[in-house]
């Protein structure tokens, strides 16, 4: 239903689109262009939110979807993935993963180097304890940045999770390296026909807030560098919130302009004695009044009281008044229905042509301006 309370507000006659046939009578303020501007920003950043969900969940999920007897939690274009002991799932795609070409391999003593887009990347690494440690031996820096990584090899057959959990849960002993200065190390390159690892990956993980997010593995080809990551998938009720509050939100920015940022349309029926307030295109939403017969209509002095939010450093607000005209009609039940508020101290001189056409319209003449209405 239309909400909208109180009269039209019109400063000037030129902003009043006024419509008349024999008996009706329809008049709405004009807009211009950036009336439309933000509700037009708030249906794409809405239609943009929905169409992320859309694609992210519902067209790389349509098969699973389609499935009613499947339950794995993987969507089906990942064909690659970890599955662990207690059933969890870490979803592996091709849209995730990164090929970067490298070329002039070269190694020292417990370092390579390569060129990747005609840029040379250094690094230093060691094997203990089962973990491979590894740094890019930085430039003008007087310390490593040592990252934790194991070998898919020194993975068991079957997976718990707990094994990822190396850095976070029990963190290995760093090797001595890892506190040197780099800039003290000479190192001589030989030129290597090998693959870094031997082509083997080697996998990270990544935490949120103490929980397992992705496990992120590296590994090279002949050519290619190649870096991708499982994401862990947990069906949880928090999860189904964070997957379909986009959806929400986009449906609601787009439907919240059902409501918000239209243009609204008054409307004076004397043939069937009912006044509407609606939304001038479909869907209406209209709030109708019965007229009192015969048809009258007042312009009277009036004064109106503005309510004015307190500003961000206030939470305490103020009023101010605002003097005009108050164009009224009958109610049914005897009460005056506020129809338009003139801004203006003199309604027949600054709004004549609109007043002649409603009195010619409706055949009735307005009354003449008594007190000031309270």
């Amino acid at each position: 239903m239309f909400q909208d309370k109180g009269p039209l507000w019109i400063y000037d006659e030129e902003d009043l689109d006024f419509n008349a046939s024999p008996g009706v009578v329809r008049f709405s303020e004009k807009r211009d262009f950036f009336s439309f501007l933000l509700p037009m920003v708030f249906f794409l950043f809405g239609a943009m939110m929905f169409s992320s969900f859309f694609q992210n969940y519902v067209v790389y999920n349509y098969e699973k979807m389609m499935d009613e007897n499947g339950d794995e939690p993987c969507w089906p274009e990942w064909e690659d993935r970890i599955i662990l002991t207690n059933g969890t799932y870490m979803c592996n795609h091709e849209w995730n993963t990164y090929r970067e070409g490298y070329s002039n391999y070269m190694t020292a003593d417990n370092h390579y180097k390569f060129k990747e887009y005609g840029e040379t990347y250094e690094h230093r690494w060691s094997e203990q304890d089962g973990y491979l440690f590894i740094s890019n031996v930085p430039s003008g820096i007087d310390h490593y940045e040592c990252y934790v990584y194991i070998r898919e090899s020194n993975l068991p057959e079957n997976l718990t999770g707990d094994e990822f959990w190396y850095y976070y849960h029990d963190q290995p002993d760093f090797p001595d390296w890892c506190d040197e200065d780099p800039r003290t190390v000479d190192t001589q390159y030989i030129s290597n026909s090998s693959i870094p690892f031997n082509g083997e990956r080697i996998y990270g993980v990544h935490e949120s807030e103490g929980e397992l997010w992705s496990i992120e593995f590296v590994q090279f080809t002949a050519d290619d560098q190649i870096i991708s990551e499982y994401y862990y998938i947990d069906e949880s009720e928090e999860d189904l919130v964070v997957t379909f509050t986009p959806a929400v939100l986009g449906l609601g920015l787009m439907i919240g302009l059902i409501f918000f940022g239209r243009k609204k349309e008054f409307v004076i029926d004397i043939n069937n004695s009912v006044f509407t307030k609606q939304f001038a295109s479909t869907p209406h939403l209209a709030k109708s009044k019965r007229l009192a017969k015969p048809f009258e209509m007042y312009l009277t002095h009036t004064t109106k009281t503005i309510h004015h939010s307190g500003g961000p450093d206030s939470s305490i607000g103020h009023t101010t008044e605002a003097s005009g005209m108050e164009l009224s009609i009958a109610g049914e039940d005897g009460n005056l229905i506020d129809v338009i508020f003139f801004r203006t101290q003199d309604a027949r001189k600054d709004f004549k042509q609109t007043l002649e056409k409603l009195e010619f319209v409706s055949g009735t003449t307005i009354g003449k301006p008594g007190d000031q209405k309270d």
